[in-house]
Formats: C-alpha cells, structure tokens, sequence
C-alpha cells in the first residue's frame, strides 16, 4: 500500500484505476450498463480480483440523461458518461506485477478484449489516482 505522511503520521492509502466510459454507438444506456454489470464480470477467471490484486471494485450508473439535464444545462457541460468504474488496487508495483505479467496479466487481457463490445475507448478516459478527502460528514 502507499503510504503517506499527514500531520506527522504515516497514513495507508491506496491507488485508485478510474474509467470514464461512453458506450459503444449502437447501444443504448441500458444496454451498456446491463451489458457492463452482467456480462462483462464473466470475462475473466472468477479469481480475477484476487489475480489483479483488486481492494475494491465500483461501477456508477448515472441516473436517466433526461434527470441529468439540468445539472448539464447550468456548467453548459458535454454529456455525461454511460458508466464510471473505480478499482482500488495497492500501489503502481501491483499494476506492474499483477496486471502486466502471469496469470493476471491473462485476466485483464480478457477484460480488456471484452470491453470491445460495450465501450467506445476512442471516447472514453482511464487514469490513475489517489483521493484526497475534502468533507467527510458521517
């Protein structure tokens, strides 16, 4: 895990994989999303989150475009994303040792090859990143 140095103590953290995904042309939302929550986990061995080194995984589904369009009016923004995944791993070393050699390596290329058939790539981001907590109101 990373760790970090706040206020004199050492703090865990860990890296986060974000995707920003638009669908592919000839899919609806909803075919994306169904698509994207049913059948892409099936892409991969069922012990890919163990093979990747997976902390955490969270897919976001935006509400309808229609209960978006006003929050999409006031910043005069471009259209929202079909999906949103988060991936909790422990550090760049695990990407590195995880998801580019071996048997995760296999996982994340199958993964990877079956993301052709609901996300448009040539539309969507991925990045790395680490959060930084501003309000935390529990």
């Amino acid at each position: 895990m990373c760790t970090k140095q706040i206020a004199g103590t050492k703090v865990k953290s860990m890296l986060k994989l974000t995707f920003c995904m638009h669908r592919l042309p000839h899919l609806t939302r909803d075919e994306f999303q169904s698509y994207w929550q049913n059948q892409h986990p099936r892409s991969a061995p069922s012990n890919a989150a163990e093979l990747l080194g997976i902390r955490k995984y969270v897919q976001i589904f935006p509400i309808s475009e229609e209960e978006n369009k006003q929050v999409k009016e006031i910043r005069d923004s471009a259209d929202e994303f079909d999906g949103v995944a988060e991936i909790w791993i422990d550090d760049l070393e695990t990407f590195t040792t995880k998801w580019r050699t071996g048997e995760g390596k296999k996982a994340f290329e199958d993964f990877l090859e079956d993301e052709k058939n609901f996300v448009d790539w040539e539309r969507s981001v991925c990045f790395f990143a680490e959060e930084k907590v501003v309000l935390n109101n529990r």
